[in-house]
């Protein structure tokens, strides 16, 4: 322990029993997502939110910064997706200067269209068919209290 052990806010019992269970859906969840899509859609998670993030963009349309920030991305993690996805012409990237866009062609919107209905149905698989009404509302408001803090210079 360190000097200043005593001043250490731990988590009461009742705070415990919400993290525990929290931590394990945060860690497990994706990687269920992950394996549906891949297998389903032969695409993975973090390419199903890109292409999310353009198709609900203007013009389906996003500058490279705002879509690496939309999907919770490194610019280098972003441009060797963007390429992948590229390949398979389901996106087109645009340069205006020193600004990079991407752009979602009809056959990448036709790609996400596909696996968003089975993607959609294991999110409820997983997640809503386990929950009240009421608790879809707690759970929303909950974790509109939590994002401010997980944001980027939080």
């Amino acid at each position: 322990m360190t000097a200043n052990a005593g001043s250490t806010r731990w988590l009461s019992d009742e705070e415990m029993q919400a993290w525990l269970p929290l931590i394990n859906v945060a860690m497990r969840l994706p990687a269920k997502l992950d394996t549906q899509l891949r297998v389903d859609a032969g695409i993975t998670h973090y390419e199903f939110m890109v292409l999310s993030q353009l198709s609900q963009a203007p013009d389906r349309t996003l500058g490279l910064s705002a879509l690496a920030e939309a999907a919770n991305s490194s610019p280098s993690r972003l441009s060797h997706v963007l390429r992948k996805l590229g390949e398979r012409g389901w996106l087109v990237r645009h340069a205006e200067g020193r600004s990079a866009f991407a752009e979602l062609t009809d056959a990448g919107f036709a790609a996400l269209d596909g696996a968003a209905r089975g993607h959609v149905e294991e999110v409820r698989r997983l997640v809503f068919d386990h929950l009240t009404d009421r608790d879809v509302a707690a759970v929303r408001v909950a974790l509109a209290k939590l994002a401010p803090g997980l944001a980027d210079g939080a």
